[in-house]
This record gives C-alpha cells, sequence and structure tokens, in this order.
C-alpha cells in the first residue's frame, strides 16, 4: 500500500498491514490544545480515525470529519485535511493534505442526516401569474411540490391550505 521510504518519513506508525496503515495523529482547537488519535487509512480509500483524548473516549472508527468536530473543529467539514496532522521523522507536526496517506482516499463524506436538504420552491400559477411559495421541508410537502411541478395547468386554487 505504501512504501518503506514513505512511512520512514513519520513517526508513530503503529501498524503496517496489506489492509491498512495504523498512525497516530491528532487535532489542534487553538482553545482547547491538541486531540490525539489513531489514524487507519485502508486500501479501498477509507480513513478511519480512533480517538484517544482520554483512556475511556468512546469515540472509535470516525470519520476524519467527526473526529475534527470531536476535537472542537466548527469547519471541519470544508478544510479536515488541513486540521489532521501526524507527524514526521523529526518530531513536527504535517498536515494530512502534505502527506502521501490519503493518496488511496476516495470516499466522500456525507451530509449529517437532520440537516435540511430542501429549501422553498416557487410555482407560477398558470391562471394568475403570481408565484406561489412552497415550504418543502417535510415529505408530504415535497410530494405536494413534486405533484405540482407535473401538472402544466397548476392554478392558485390547487395549493392546499390555499389563504
Amino acid at each position: 500500500m505504501f512504501t518503506e521510504e514513505e512511512l520512514a518519513s513519520f513517526l508513530g506508525v503503529r501498524q503496517n498491514t496489506p489492509e491498512f496503515v495504523e498512525i497516530d495523529c491528532g487535532c489542534t482547537n487553538p482553545r482547547y490544545g491538541d486531540t490525539p488519535g489513531k489514524l487507519r487509512a485502508y486500501v479501498d480509500g477509507k480513513v478511519e480515525i480512533d480517538c484517544n483524548c482520554m483512556e475511556d473516549c468512546p469515540k472509535d472508527k470516525l470519520s476524519p470529519v467527526e473526529f475534527a468536530q470531536h476535537a472542537g473543529r466548527t469547519n471541519a467539514h470544508h478544510n479536515w485535511k488541513s486540521q489532521i496532522w501526524v507527524f514526521n521523522h523529526d518530531g513536527h507536526k504535517i498536515s494530512l493534505w502534505r502527506t502521501c496517506l490519503l493518496k488511496h482516499h476516495t470516499h466522500v463524506f456525507q451530509r449529517p442526516l437532520r440537516q435540511v436538504t430542501h429549501r422553498d420552491e416557487f410555482m407560477r400559477c398558470s391562471r394568475c401569474n403570481k408565484e406561489r411559495r412552497f415550504s418543502v421541508r417535510t415529505k408530504e410537502a415535497c410530494k405536494i411540490y413534486h405533484d405540482a411541478l407535473v401538472n402544466d395547468n397548476w392554478q392558485c386554487a390547487d395549493m392546499p391550505n390555499n389563504s
């Protein structure tokens, strides 16, 4: 997966198997300090981190975004590759994006399920030509909007709870 020369440039390589490489890592929060962890980079491109912030920390098999958020970073979705670091052979912290550890990384991190994906949508009445707002935040509201979208002759009177 990685050559011996590539891995020799890091401190804290714990395990090097054909399936994955395990290496010490961390994330620095300017307010709370460093949060240590163990990073596993798999051959299939998956990256997991076990948190070692306390002896009994239950957080293991976290995605890099989840690990950075657990460390207190608020903008982890955008730049986790620069927030999580490993030690180079001199003992200095080096960001993940500067290393070879992500060369197999292919996984895209999904948005959490509780975030709203739909926004308000608008339809124009075929009779009065006014634009009407559909608040599509639930499944039922989404279905009502999509049914109206398919109807070429949609009118304001077709809108439920018309006021």
